[in-house]
């Protein structure tokens, strides 16, 4: 993938990295590679002061430094002066060791154009094809007005017009090396280059809606007061005005404020939930642990549901349960678990019971299952149902209302205790919401209490 304006100095440094690892590679094999062939059958080799030069300048000199990778411009510039560099020492290398093989001269070229060609500007491999086809002439020139001495031959016998023409044919080589690998880089590069831009937008994207997520929990959570109270004098003058002792209201009046308490409840109910949820993801629910009997919560919600279980003509009891079982739990939290778990059976439960059972778990916590004969559930909707505002039964009893928010913070609340809560259905055969709580919660430290303790540390 190019390097671009966007891209992170970090990503400069390591691709810088890798070309240094790369160079190495090149130097380990192909100089003694050339060594070998141009000395074939005669390895004493007289002048390898260069080599030691060569790989002197490679190793120390053009190696990735940090200092050089400030910010994106600075590790661009860098990056692209350590590929020039390296192309002049190897040319150095060769001629300084006494012939510019055109192989090992073209190898060189080769691995440095499609470096460039794959991760910097497309502008660059053209620039590298005329430098390499600027020393390689000059080389030439230079040698044969012996300013340097002669390291590209062409064989015996030709004349100046034979010589130039074999330098325009090396040149023209260079040039369509050049093309070729910038034609092939671009078709490889250009899916890698939008896919990197759908990437930043998309992180742009996920930063302004985790803010936005951010700021409406926030606001929610902060709004609690402010939208319950007056929700709480609607009720409040609502039920005194039912039960005016002086000034009792008339039977469609008493219809009316009796109609007016329950949308005021369903209403508050409703905003309840929400709060509840916003104030979960916004990290500002807490809680508060002590040592509870599970038997006497139970009972507790169990009797704030048998008028409507008689009424429907259902069959309410907690059927198993030990004489005493005590954890460590924020009571209230786990009261309105029960209540939701309690509160959704009633809900989709027309006909037969809802029993509750409770029993002791080897590690000392405890498992409560709400088993129900209602219409169950399906298996592609028993996570969604966890889920905020998923509702799996309304489409079999539309008439219920709520937000389908209640498993949500139910199970929210569970796992702030360390435990679980799941489901277990079958369509037809009702179901089992099984509720696992450990002895005591892990309590997750607040930043203050965090900052305290390293503090004290």
């Amino acid at each position: 993938m190019r390097i671009t304006a966007r891209t992170p100095v970090e990503e400069i440094y390591q691709k810088a990295y890798q070309l240094y690892r790369l160079r190495i590679l090149v130097i380990l094999f192909l100089i003694p590679l050339y060594i070998l062939t141009c000395k074939w059958g005669d390895l004493t080799v007289k002048n390898l002061w260069p080599l030691f030069l060569v790989i002197l300048i490679e190793v120390l000199v053009n190696r990735p430094y940090k200092i050089f990778f400030q910010d994106a411009q600075s590790g661009s510039e860098a990056l692209i002066a350590s590929v020039i560099i390296d192309f002049l020492a190897e040319t150095a290398a060769l001629h300084l060791l006494g012939n510019v093989d055109l192989f090992i001269y073209a190898s060189c070229f080769f691995i440095s154009i499609v470096y460039c060609a794959l991760n910097l500007p497309t502008f660059l491999t053209m620039e590298l094809a005329t430098l390499a086809s600027s020393l390689y002439a000059g080389l030439i020139v230079l040698g044969h007005f012996n300013i340097i001495p002669q390291t590209v031959s062409f064989g015996e016998g030709l004349n100046a017009v034979q010589e130039t023409a074999i330098v325009v044919r090396h040149i023209a080589f260079f040039y369509l090396i050049a093309i070729f690998v910038r034609a092939l880089a671009s078709a490889l590069v250009k899916k890698d280059e939008r896919l990197e831009e759908l990437l930043w937008e998309l992180r742009e994207t996920s930063d302004k809606v985790k803010y936005s997520y951010h700021m409406q929990t926030d606001y929610f959570a902060r709004m609690s007061h402010e939208i319950r109270a007056p929700l709480n004098s609607i009720l409040g003058f609502s039920q005194l005005l039912l039960e005016s002792p002086t000034e009792p209201p008339t039977e469609k009046q008493k219809d009316f404020l009796s109609r007016i308490e329950r949308s005021a409840k369903h209403l508050r109910e409703l905003i309840n939930d929400v709060l509840d949820l916003s104030k979960v993801e916004a990290k500002k629910m807490q809680l508060v642990a002590h040592e509870i009997d599970l038997v006497k919560v139970v009972n507790t919600v169990l009797d704030m549901f048998y008028e409507e279980a008689v009424h429907k003509q259902l069959n309410l009891a907690f059927t198993e349960k030990p004489a005493s079982l005590k954890i460590t739990a924020d009571e209230l939290k786990i009261r309105q678990v029960l209540y939701n778990l309690l509160s959704n059976a009633l809900k989709f439960t027309q006909h037969g019971f809802i029993h509750v059972h409770l029993a002791k778990e080897a590690d000392g916590g405890a498992k409560v299952v709400v088993e129900d004969t209602g219409p169950g559930i399906t298996a592609e909707n028993r996570e969604a149902i966890f889920r905020p505002y998923e509702q799996a039964g309304r489409t079999t009893a539309p008439h219920i209302k709520g937000t389908g928010l209640g498993l949500a913070i139910s199970k929210q609340f569970a796992e702030m205790h360390g435990g679980k809560l799941w489901v277990e259905s079958e369509i037809g055969k009702g179901s089992k919401f099984i509720l696992t709580l450990p002895q005591t919660p892990v309590i997750p430290k607040t930043e203050e209490a965090a900052l305290a303790a390293n503090t004290v540390a």
